[in-house]
């Protein structure tokens, strides 16, 4: 009981939170363009506040960990090859197979990763998520985009133009990354630490209250972009991309991260980025490429539901083995 009341309690306020949204939006309190703005506002304020306030309480001359960020690139850089090739041979669609590719390594890590692992570990869970954000995004960001790219192009033939088109996307992609509030908010935060600034009572103060909106902010509009009426459309595949998602992938993965000898809460944050649901800018970026979005659709709407379930047994069975 003890072990189930664990998971609860560190699921919970998210589901609650996600659910709030859901009800808010079907109750017409919250339009698509609302929805819009405030996604807006929360990713270039109120989350890279949220970042920069996590990374500045990282002491990285005594807590800095390149084996847990080490292991967490290698492993998606190695999700993306094993499944790349897999679904290259299983699947003839092209749109379908890059949707299923980026699934297999692309989590919501970003809006999933503080909130819950703060549940789990208090301080000491977010200094860990805290360190792996800014390579989560530039890993992200950098293989979505070779995977949409390549996958945009005609089956023959694209020649020249194609493998224009994959240096540029790549070339907006580094710029983006490094005009990201994220990225920005993550390298003030890390240089302000390792030179032991200290801000002025009243912007810490300031900066805490704000960064304390990012998290519960985003997740109630992930809730409001949840859409059940559009699981109704093939689910069959869309339930096979959340399988992967939220069940295969952490099942290949988790093992072998306890077999490194991760345990508390570097385990927990690596858990985070591999088990999360995918990532609400998969469908965003889909529509930019023109891949098949109502299937991306659908598979970040599923995957955001099933999450909860999965990552309450994931939760539970970790700590029953002792490991959180």
């Amino acid at each position: 009981m003890g072990i189930l009341l664990f998971s609860f309690n560190a699921i919970a306020p998210m589901l609650f939170t996600v659910a709030l949204g859901w009800f808010i939006s079907r109750r017409g309190h919250i339009k698509e363009q609302d929805i819009t703005f405030l996604n807006r506002l929360t990713f270039r304020y109120l989350l890279a506040f949220h970042i920069f306030n996590s990374t500045l309480s990282i002491d990285y001359y005594a807590e800095f960990n390149p084996r847990l960020i080490l292991l967490c690139s290698v492993s998606i850089f190695l999700t993306m090859i094993v499944f790349w090739l897999f679904f290259a041979a299983t699947i003839k669609d092209r749109a379908r197979r890059c949707i299923f590719i980026v699934s297999s390594f692309r989590s919501n890590n970003i809006i999933y990763a503080l909130p819950l692992a703060t549940n789990l570990f208090g301080q000491a869970g977010l200094k860990a998520a805290a360190m792996l954000v800014p390579v989560t995004i530039i890993l992200f960001n950098f293989f979505t985009v070779i995977v949409m790219v390549y996958h945009s192009q005609p089956e023959k033939g694209s020649g020249d133009s194609g493998d224009w088109g994959m240096k540029t996307a790549l070339k907006r992609t580094l710029i983006d990354i490094l005009k990201n509030p994220l990225i920005i908010g993550s390298v003030l935060g890390i240089i302000c630490s390792l030179l032991h600034i200290k801000l002025p009572a009243f912007l810490r103060s300031g900066i805490n209250s704000v960064a304390s909106t990012g998290t519960p902010i985003s997740l109630v509009l992930l809730g409001a972009q949840v859409d059940f009426k559009k699981l109704s459309q093939d689910i069959k595949s869309a339930l096979g991309a959340c399988l992967l998602r939220l069940v295969i992938v952490p099942g290949i993965l988790i093992p072998i991260m306890v077999l490194a000898g991760f345990r508390g809460p570097d385990l927990g944050a690596l858990m985070v980025a591999f088990a999360a649901p995918c990532a609400v800018t998969n469908l965003v970026m889909a529509r930019n490429y023109n891949i098949d979005p109502p299937f991306a659709a659908q598979t970040v709407y599923l995957s955001t539901v099933l999450s909860m379930v999965t990552m309450f047994v994931a939760i539970s069975l970790l700590r029953y083995l002792g490991l959180f």
